[in-house]
């Protein structure tokens, strides 16, 4: 009983600590939220000795040439629907702004106008995006994050973590120096 106690509690904090992906900026952004502040709430954790989190690996970057049918499954495959949507999402913030219907009323209260203009400029002074890669997808349960690699003009290169709830609306954004 203790040592599935314990069990459950790494698990905890690995899923924890693979969430929390560092801000761009030393200094902290408003809209931005480590993932242990709200982790319980959002995250159904199960009981057992079951998987709770699994980060797909690394994809190669797409090519201009068609490539033959990925074996394995279905849910490793990127989605092209939900690359798009992360990327207007990443131009949005980058422009400062956003449309607030797209985003829960808990992310809304979390981005504050300030919070967006600083992040609109440190996304702007990175350039031109050369690519917008997704590079991993993270299950806990019923949510589901993606993170994207963004390379730009200038470094650093970003990630974009973000997820949608079961109403299509964005519950969890965040970008950062790629890890």
């Amino acid at each position: 009983m203790a040592r599935a106690m314990i069990v459950r509690r790494l698990l905890a904090g690995m899923l924890l600590a693979g969430l929390a992906v560092p801000t761009l900026a030393a200094a902290p952004h408003e809209r931005v939220t480590p993932a242990s502040q709200n982790a319980a709430q959002r995250l159904p954790l199960g009981t057992g000795s079951r998987v709770f989190a699994r980060a797909e690996p690394e994809l190669p970057a797409p090519s201009s040439e068609p490539s033959p049918p990925a074996a394995g499954p279905a849910a490793s495959i990127p989605s092209r629907e939900v690359a798009a949507r992360a990327r207007a999402v990443f131009e949005a913030n980058r422009a400062g702004k956003i449309d607030r219907s797209a985003y829960t009323a808990d992310m809304n209260a979390k981005i504050s106008d300030a919070g967006l203009a600083r992040v609109a400029a440190e996304l702007r002074l990175l350039g031109d995006v050369k690519t917008f890669v997704q590079v991993r997808k993270i299950t806990m349960g019923a949510t589901v994050a993606y993170v994207f690699r963004i390379e730009t003009e200038k470094p650093p290169v970003v990630e974009e973590t973000i997820s949608w709830d079961a109403a299509g609306k964005i519950d969890f954004l965040q970008f950062g120096p790629a890890r």
